[in-house]
């Protein structure tokens, strides 16, 4: 079974096009459909079906992709044994919730490309839901995201760490001064809120509803960068992921209120495809990460 031809056939798998993947390869058409017919014959079923001009998997076709994304994933290691890691060359597509851009990801590309300085990076900062929906339509090969645990049977989880959220205000904000916050007393305040899709406002509206307390008066914002710079003017309150205020909090722009609730848990994870390709120089990107923190459950 060559090589070639199983590369072929991912290319049209994800492309949905014949003619587009010859284009991306450099082949001509025929070229493609040689390779696919003859793969084809080896297998002993069809891989596509061809209606018109539209193309889409077989039943078959859909179960032997993740073979062919194993096969290829294990040919490129073994032609890379006697390659050094530094000098592979590749494009890697990385969604990025902004939070963790500002936060971690700004400490970790500056590493990652000191190492692989021939891998091209592309990054996409966006919201959970966005980058969810661009990686399942293979517009990105991973994210690194802030939600709860991932129950998408289509995603593999290759990283997790558990999170905490906390309240933050400016130090010269009136509940500042408060040794301790009852959860009424708290609802009482106006808040500054991230997104309604994302970690933050869920969890918080979540607690509102539990203690019949309505938010009020609130400011929406999709941009943890703007909420903090609000806060820091005093507007209010805010609910927000702990390392993206570690740096204020430790600079004394933001304090941490002492509200009297349980801990609000959740987790930064990276996530691919089940059927994707896991390339070295992605793996070696998750790799990045554990480093700067540690995988915890």
């Amino acid at each position: 079974m060559d090589i070639r031809n199983i590369q072929t056939f991912i290319q049209v798998a994800e492309i949905k096009s014949f003619t587009k993947a010859a284009n991306e390869m450099n082949y001509v058409q025929s070229t493609v459909t040689m390779q696919i017919q003859q793969l084809e014959r080896e297998l002993g079923f069809p891989l596509f079906d061809r209606i018109g001009k539209s193309v889409s998997l077989t039943a078959y076709g859909e179960e032997f992709l993740a073979y062919a994304y194993e096969l290829v994933h294990i040919m490129h290691k073994a032609s890379n044994l006697s390659n050094n890691h530094p000098d592979m060359r590749g494009t890697l597509r990385v969604g990025v919730v902004e939070s963790l851009m500002f936060s971690e990801m700004v400490d970790i590309l500056p590493r990652y490309k000191e190492a692989y300085k021939n891998i091209d990076i592309k990054i996409k900062v966006g919201q959970t839901t966005e980058l969810l929906q661009l990686l399942k339509q293979n517009l990105l090969d991973t994210v690194y995201i802030s939600t709860g645990l991932n129950t998408d049977q289509d995603l593999c989880c290759y990283y997790k760490c558990k999170r905490k959220l906390v309240f933050v205000s400016s130090p010269e904000y009136a509940m500042a001064k408060k040794e301790k916050i009852s959860i009424d007393e708290l609802f009482e305040n106006n808040f500054i809120v991230t997104e309604h899709t994302g970690v933050c406002y869920s969890k918080l509206k979540s607690l509102a509803a539990q203690n019949n307390a309505i938010l009020k008066d609130f400011i929406e914002i999709d941009s943890v960068t703007a909420v903090v710079e609000l806060l820091r003017r005093g507007m209010g309150l805010a609910f927000l992921p702990d390392y993206s205020v570690e740096k204020h909090l430790q600079r004394g722009e933001l304090v941490k209120l002492n509200v009297e609730v349980e801990p609000q848990i959740y987790y930064s994870q990276v996530l691919c495809h089940r059927s994707r390709w896991v390339s070295p120089f992605m793996e070696s990107f998750v790799e990045e990460i554990k480093k700067l923190h540690p995988q915890e459950e």
